[in-house]
């Protein structure tokens, strides 16, 4: 199924066969359809059959970044998620006419991991799963604070994302563990996952994981 909501398309799939009050999940990880490789990570962890929403020509520095930012090696983030955030509730209230779903879970990769607890704490979703999430982004874990998020919150980082050049994505680790104090303070649970490898292994494995354990 295709939604054109409020000037954003996001393609609605299944998995498998949902049954009534299943999860739904905003997936923000540069997938625009349920592969094969992303079907085999969810098959691999286990995931029960949900019900999955992907947004659909995605610019990661504009429309997952929550406000104008500048890294220090140059890349400019033009901060426009809240057109992502404005969609979603239209999205589901559409949705709702042909699916009988339950909780819905942002999860999220990366910047998309950013725009995934970022959409939860604006909206009060259900929870939300940011994987390798970009925290270290100027001013979120001091967002983050203000707006603290409640419901079930997932939070993942490889274990050699701390090696790398850039200063502020270097902070990464520190930032994770600033945000995962957060959430334990004001979620119903909260959880931080250890992944081997650097920052680009295993996207699909890792995002699956986050799904996984939100719908448990």
């Amino acid at each position: 199924m295709q939604y054109k909501v409020m000037g954003r398309e996001w393609a609605v799939e299944r998995l498998d066969a949902p049954s009534p009050g299943a999860p739904l999940i905003l997936l923000l990880s540069g997938q625009e359809a349920l592969t094969a490789p992303l079907k085999d990570a969810l098959e691999a962890a286990g995931v029960p059959p949900l019900w999955l929403a992907l947004p659909q020509a995605v610019d990661w520095d504009r429309d997952y970044t929550p406000w104008p930012a500048e890294e220090s090696g140059g890349r400019t983030f033009a901060g426009k998620a809240s057109g992502l955030r404005d969609s979603v509730p239209a999205l589901l209230d559409g949705l709702r006419a042909e699916a009988d779903f339950g909780p819905v879970y942002p999860v999220g990769y990366s910047l998309g991991g950013l725009a995934a607890l970022w959409l939860h704490a604006e909206l009060g979703l259900d929870g939300a799963g940011s994987c390798s999430g970009s925290l270290w982004y100027p001013g979120f874990t001091e967002y983050l604070s203000v707006h603290p998020p409640a419901g079930k919150v997932y939070l993942s980082l490889g274990g050699k994302e701390k090696n790398t050049r850039d200063p502020l994505m270097a902070g990464n680790p520190a930032a994770t563990e600033r945000a995962l104090q957060i959430c334990r303070s004001s979620a119903a649970r909260a959880v931080f996952r250890a992944e081997p490898g650097g920052h680009f292994r295993d996207p699909e494995g890792r995002a699956a994981r986050a799904i996984r354990w939100l719908c448990a």
